[in-house]
């Protein structure tokens, strides 16, 4: 299956939610709040996905040895090692799309039930 396919269907299903939330009388804003603060998250995390999958936390931290809390001066950090796994293509994997999918979706949802 699609995964746009599957994320349309996801967004489907929570609007139908919504509309069954809304059938049980609970406020609108309250159901507009939570779309969006879960579309900000599904946002987010694809976000990361995205950062993490494209090896730009490479290098941010050196690991020590146990019991060294300082940085030597003299310290050799493997730079081209570092960068040629930064300047690797960015892979958006099929998850990271589905999350940035549907929560683009659902913030977009929170922004009409309020108008």
């Amino acid at each position: 299956m699609n995964k746009r396919f599957f994320g349309l269907i996801i967004s489907s299903v929570s609007i139908i939610i919504g509309l069954i939330i809304y059938i049980f009388n609970i406020q609108i804003i309250a159901m507009s709040n939570v779309f969006f603060i879960l579309g900000l998250l599904l946002v987010v995390i694809g976000a990361v996905m995205i950062i993490a999958k494209g090896h730009l936390f490479t290098g941010w931290r050196i690991f020590h040895r146990k019991g060294d809390n300082e940085r030597f001066e003299n310290e050799k950090i493997p730079a081209k090692e570092i960068g040629s796994k930064k300047n690797e293509s960015i892979v958006i994997n099929d998850f990271a799309k589905l999350f940035l999918t549907v929560g683009i979706i659902w913030i977009l949802i929170a922004i009409l039930i309020t108008l």
